[in-house]
C-alpha cells in the first residue's frame, strides 16, 4: 500500500476561521453548508449554460462567479478557477506587449461588435426601431427574422 503523505493545514485565521471551527467541531452542519455551496453554485452554473449563447460578454463573469463559488469547497472548482486566472494574466501580460495602436483598434472593434449584436438582437426581438437609418433599415430587413414592424 502506497501512502502519500499529506500535510496538516495550515490554521486558518481571519474571516474564514467560522469555517474551519465548523468542518472540526460540527461536522453534519458542515455537510448541510457544502450542499448548499453545491446547489448555489450549481444554479450559478446552469444559469450560465442558458445565458451563454447571448450575444456580450454576459456568460463569463457568471462562469467565473459559478467557480468562485465553488471553489470554496471543491478543489476541482479552485483548479478551473485558477487556470482560468493564470490564463488571464497571460493574455494581460500578452496584450500589454501590443502596440498602443492595435490595442484601441482592438477595443473599438469589440464595441463595434457588441453594439451591432444588440441592434440585431432589438430588430429581431422587436422589429426595426425608427431611428435606425434606411440603409441600414433596408439590409436588416433581408435578415430572416428581422422585421421593418417598428417603422
Amino acid at each position: 500500500e502506497r501512502r502519500r503523505h499529506v500535510a496538516a493545514p495550515a490554521p486558518v485565521t481571519g474571516r474564514w476561521r467560522w469555517r474551519q471551527r465548523v468542518r472540526s467541531e460540527r461536522p453534519h452542519v458542515y455537510r448541510v453548508y457544502r450542499i448548499g455551496v453545491g446547489v448555489v453554485g450549481g444554479l450559478l452554473l446552469v444559469a450560465w449554460a442558458l445565458l451563454s449563447w447571448l450575444p456580450g460578454p454576459g456568460g463569463i463573469p457568471l462562469l467565473l462567479l459559478a467557480l468562485a463559488v465553488l471553489s470554496t469547497e471543491f478543489r476541482w472548482a479552485r483548479r478551473l478557477l485558477d487556470r482560468a486566472r493564470s490564463g488571464a494574466h497571460r493574455f494581460a501580460a500578452w496584450s500589454a506587449r501590443r502596440p498602443l495602436w492595435l490595442r484601441v483598434v482592438g477595443t473599438a472593434a469589440l464595441v463595434a461588435f457588441v453594439l451591432a449584436a444588440l441592434v440585431l438582437g432589438l430588430a429581431v426581438a422587436a422589429g426595426v426601431p425608427g431611428w435606425v437609418p434606411s440603409g441600414l433599415a433596408t439590409q436588416l430587413d433581408r435578415l430572416p427574422g428581422v422585421d421593418l414592424a417598428g417603422r
